[in-house]
């Protein structure tokens, strides 16, 4: 998938202040990751795209690694990272585009939440990982596949292109390490449709449309969703996610 990486910057530091209040999606995948993860003592950790460290802060709660370093895009995330672990000595912040920086140091674990799909070449991106990693480290991350938000899609015949299962089981299986891939399609619930594109906005995941939409747009793709996708808890979104877990050989 192409995005301008100035622009997926720009978006993320704006929603910096509100991520945390609207990531519900984003924090139901983290917590899941660590399940497929499974036990472990990873004393070295580097996560991609931590965003406001909501995944970070369970990361920690699980491992109680010695070391974490912090990459994300966006300054602004990372600001709010240092607020947020200002009592938390062993934390180092690298901000930039994780496909411009050469990784340093060896870590038992990366990791990365809902970031990847963001990245120009997965592939070549997955081997700087494990090549950071330590013998029998671990590299952990979700993603999300091709039904993803398919009733917006729907809609407006315009988003961005995930990969479907098989393209990433594929990338996985040409890393020739052990790996496990999980998908699974589950439905968010939202007030109603302006409630729905609101909690978008408010973490970054929104703007990547070329074009630009009036008031009148906006109106009847309300009016159009609330009567497509609505049900007595209120309007659906369906999320296609991925949890991929690759162990380094020894």
């Amino acid at each position: 998938m192409i995005v301008k990486k100035e622009s997926l910057k720009k978006h993320f530091s704006k929603a910096s202040r509100t991520y945390d209040d609207n990531a519900s999606v984003q924090l139901y995948m983290g917590k899941k990751l660590l399940e497929h993860i499974a036990d472990g003592k990873f004393k070295h950790v580097l996560e991609i795209g931590c965003g406001s460290g909501i995944f970070t802060s369970e990361i920690i709660k699980t491992y109680s690694p010695e070391t974490v370093s912090l990459n994300d895009i966006s300054e602004e995330m990372l600001n709010t990272c240092r607020k947020r672990f200002s009592d938390y000595k062993n934390i180092s912040y690298h901000p930039g585009d994780i496909e411009k920086i050469t990784l340093k140091g060896s870590y038992d674990l990366v990791a990365s939440n809902a970031c990847l799909q963001w990245l120009s070449n997965l592939k070549v991106a997955l081997n700087g990982f494990i090549e950071a990693l330590d013998s029998n480290g671990v590299l952990a991350f979700t993603s999300f596949g091709n039904e993803n938000v398919r009733e917006i899609s729907s809609l407006t015949n315009n988003g961005l292109k995930y990969l479907s299962y098989s393209e990433m089981d594929e990338i996985l299986k040409s890393l020739t390490e052990p790996y496990s891939l999980h998908e699974e399609i589950i439905q968010f619930h939202y007030q109603d449709a302006l409630d729905m594109l609101k909690t978008l906005k408010k973490t970054g995941v929104t703007g990547f449309s070329k074009k630009i939409w009036t008031r009148g747009m906006l109106n009847r793709f309300i009016e159009e969703y609330e009567s497509r996708y609505s049900d007595e808890k209120g309007v659906y979104l369906t999320w296609h996610l991925y949890y991929a877990v690759i162990r380094k050989r020894g």
